[in-house]
């Protein structure tokens, strides 16, 4: 298992650029960004003019940041979690590999994945994601889906 543990995140890091992209094009081309706006969410940015979601893959160097702007749409992407957060509006989600494909599939909703189950750690404004979990929903299964 960890030898295919070890694959997978070789096989991860190679293609890191693509998956990223994949993930800021499926966000960007759904409706989450509007459905960010209309709820409020994308305008609680802390006066910086965007949001921070940091992406950490437990047990691995592996991590992305994501940039959200009043528009609810990634303006800006890196490998690599860096950037100083306000968890007053900004967000750090922490699963493992394992966690982050399984949230991939949508069979089970935010709520599971962020129980003691499901493997999904969280920092950041919870009451604001609480109110946010048809948007929420869809960056777990475009994170899950684009670390392949």
């Amino acid at each position: 298992m960890k030898k295919i543990i070890s694959i997978f995140i070789a096989l991860f890091a190679l293609n890191a650029s693509a998956d990223l992209k994949g993930l800021v094009d499926g966000i960007n081309n759904s409706t989450t960004p509007a459905e960010l706006v209309a709820s409020g969410w994308a305008a609680n940015d802390g006066g910086k003019g965007y949001k921070i979601l940091q992406i950490i893959v437990k047990g691995t160097d592996m991590s992305a940041e994501l940039q959200l702007d009043k528009t609810g749409k990634i303006v800006a992407s890196k490998m690599g979690a860096t950037s100083k957060l306000d968890t007053s509006v900004d967000y750090k989600m922490t699963a493992t590999a394992a966690d982050w494909k399984a949230m991939g599939t949508g069979e089970r909703g935010p709520m599971y994945h962020m129980s003691p189950l499901g493997g999904l750690s969280f920092d950041g404004p919870m009451v604001e994601a609480m109110k946010n979990m048809g948007p929420f929903a869809n960056f777990l299964i475009q994170i899950g889906t684009n670390l392949n």
